[in-house]
């Protein structure tokens, strides 16, 4: 075997991959570009995917082959918009202080982007999906801090995704005026 095709076997899974987002509709593309706000999607999810264990893309490789993609009607976007048009909960981006427990770990940070069914929380460190996690916020106007419970949905070299569980009614209301911009 040449040493170019041994580089070619060591980068297969991730040629792989490259084709397989270069081969979802331009829609699907866009809608990746905007969760991830900044550059190429394709760049983003490449730097990503590069710097990924082989095992972890051999992994990845196996779930993108599962997943299915619903037909959606096409919508007509305004760029000027933010990407919260496009979810079912609007989110805000935000910066605001956090108390966070995972586990017996306790730190601080911060919440930048909310909604009514979850938080991303910018950290260094990973932690596992699907842990548990108790936040303590307060939203800007309000005396008295959101204590939060949910579980990680993602984790990531920017932070991770929070999904909250047992979301108190007051508390949603208070998430979604202060996305509103109400209070």
């Amino acid at each position: 075997m040449s040493t170019f095709e041994s580089h070619i076997g060591q980068y297969r899974v991730t040629a792989h991959l490259f084709n397989f987002i270069d081969s979802l509709p331009l829609d699907k593309q866009f809608i990746l570009y905007k969760q991830l706000i900044k550059g190429s999607v394709k760049t983003e999810l490449f730097k990503l995917i590069i710097d990924m264990p082989e095992g972890e893309k051999l992994n990845l490789l196996e779930r993108l082959g599962e997943v299915l993609y619903e037909e959606e009607a096409v919508r007509t976007l305004n760029l000027d918009e933010t990407e919260s048009f496009m979810r079912e909960n609007p989110r805000k981006v935000c910066q605001i202080p956090v108390k966070c427990k995972v586990e017996d770990r306790l730190f601080k940070s911060y919440v930048v982007d909310i909604s009514a069914v979850g938080a991303f929380i910018e950290s260094n460190d990973s932690f596992p999906v699907g842990q548990k996690i108790l936040m303590a916020l307060s939203l800007p106007n309000q005396p008295k801090a959101l204590e939060l419970t949910g579980r990680i949905v993602r984790s990531g070299p920017k932070g991770i995704a929070v999904k909250y569980q047992n979301l108190k009614r007051i508390h949603e209301e208070l998430i979604r005026l202060f996305i509103k911009n109400i209070q």
